[in-house]
């Protein structure tokens, strides 16, 4: 299994450069407004909460593993309503595991400790909320996979990173970003797609 600890830096960069390389104009205009959707998404959930952007997008980005991003979005506004009525959490039901929910709640509880654990959850919310004026990027399984190979079909590699694995991650995919002359987030957003798409055929 192909992994970080084993690949250099310049392989990464090829990797990722491919990935962009390979995007379709339909996945080019998908990925440069991904966030803003997700951020307009948001703001909505803000609107109907009081839950504010931020956190609703921290929620979206707690509750987003093995989820469908429509299901995601459901499961987000009605964990919001929740606890901005006084419900409890018992009260929603979330498709994805027991813990990325308890994690969803603990953020709207105003547990900072969450987003300081889990790196992908705080660049999840900060990308949505500042769009293209964030400065990180969100390292999910997809972007993992985009680093470690440039095979159109599915292969196994390393998905989970350590800190310093998702920090060095995150800081060759915005140099490549700011070479190609695109938002960090917005790079991200393409390749996700353009892997995404063919490995999904």
């Amino acid at each position: 299994m192909k992994t970080f600890t084993k690949t250099k830096d310049k392989e990464i960069r090829a990797n990722l450069r491919t990935w962009r390389s390979l995007a379709s104009p339909k996945e080019v205009s998908a990925g440069s407004t991904w966030y803003d959707e997700a951020n307009d998404i948001a703001s909505s959930i803000e609107r109907n909460s009081g839950v504010s952007v931020f956190n609703a997008a921290a929620v979206m980005a707690a509750l987003s593993p093995s989820n469908k991003w429509e299901r995601n979005i459901l499961d987000a506004q009605n964990l919001c309503e929740a606890w901005s009525t006084g419900r409890s959490a018992d009260s929603v039901r979330c498709c994805t595991y027991n813990a990325n929910k308890a994690k969803a709640w603990r953020i709207l509880e105003g547990d900072q400790g969450v987003l300081d654990k889990s790196p992908k959850v705080w660049a999840f919310a900060n990308t949505i909320t500042l769009r293209n004026k964030a400065a990180c990027v969100v390292i999910d399984r997809w972007h993992a996979r985009a680093c470690l190979t440039r095979s159109k079909r599915r292969k196994v590699v390393q998905e989970n990173l350590t800190l310093p694995q998702y920090n060095r991650v995150e800081r060759l995919t915005i140099e490549e970003a700011m070479k190609a002359n695109e938002a960090p987030c917005v790079y991200q957003a393409i390749i996700w797609c353009t892997i995404k798409n063919n490995w999904e055929k």
